[in-house]
């Protein structure tokens, strides 16, 4: 069952290599095909790819002009490969935790109607890069949050759902997300710990003013969509969005 990770980076030179490692080293539970979209990166990012794609022959990179997440995802999504079966995403600073695909992969298997898995995702703000884990002492908050890396999607599925919308500045994996569950899609809610989110002075979500006007527009879209069409319901995972801010990491 080859699982397409979709990478989309710019400017990540320093941490890029440790979110495709945490994904090689899960390569004996999965059948991995790692693409990497390099929105234009102006600092190292491309020779750190370089060098690592001659030691991951799982490694894929494709290189654009920069044009914002939301295009590099769908780059991501108009280059799988021909026998690509399940595709999942992973931010370029972010890390994917051990057993996350032997865990999920695993439901598609006992559940072959199911179109999704969804688990949890772990908020942190420092990493151990030495054992892909958070930091001893770091800050910590782990819930079922609204992120991409936190679902793996059938081919079939992504195929049926299009491609990420243009207008999102930010915010386009909510919408994404939300058109998912809008679609009647058969999806299993899982306990697997599928990310480790890292939460640093970087972040483009730290640029609150433009994240909230982009997730409240993410919204708006979905209830225009649903207004305009009465059928559809939004059966989705049970998000359990505490008060981050309590954290210190919001």
């Amino acid at each position: 069952m080859k699982t397409t990770v979709i990478i989309p980076t710019y400017n990540r030179a320093d941490k890029i290599a440790y979110a495709i490692q945490s994904l090689v080293r899960q390569r004996g539970d999965v059948s991995l095909d790692i693409l990497v979209v390099d929105d234009g990166s102006t600092d190292a990012t491309a020779s750190s790819l370089k060098e690592l794609s001659a030691t991951v022959p799982e490694l894929r990179v494709i290189t654009q002009e920069n044009q914002g997440v939301t295009a590099a995802r769908n780059t991501g999504l108009s280059n799988l490969l021909e026998e690509t079966e399940f595709v999942t995403f992973l931010d370029s600073d972010d890390i994917s935790p051990a057993g996350r695909f032997a865990a999920d992969l695993a439901e598609f298997e006992k559940r072959p109607e199911i179109e999704a898995t969804y688990g949890r995702m772990q908020l942190t703000d420092r990493l151990d890069y030495d054992r892909f884990v958070p930091a001893e002492g770091s800050k910590l908050a782990t819930v079922i949050g609204i992120h991409l890396s936190s679902a793996i999607f059938r081919r079939s599925l992504v195929e049926r759902i299009g491609l990420f919308d243009l207008e999102m500045e930010q915010a386009e994996d909510t919408d994404y997300i939300l058109r998912v569950f809008e679609a009647n899609t058969l999806f299993t809610q899982t306990d697997t710990l599928c990310l480790y989110y890292f939460r640093h002075h970087e972040s483009l979500s730290r640029d609150v003013a433009t994240a909230r006007r982009s997730f409240a527009l993410a919204i708006r879209k979905s209830i225009l969509r649903r207004k305009a069409r009465p059928g559809i319901v939004l059966n989705k995972p049970e998000f359990d969005l505490m008060d981050l801010k309590l954290t210190g990491l919001f």
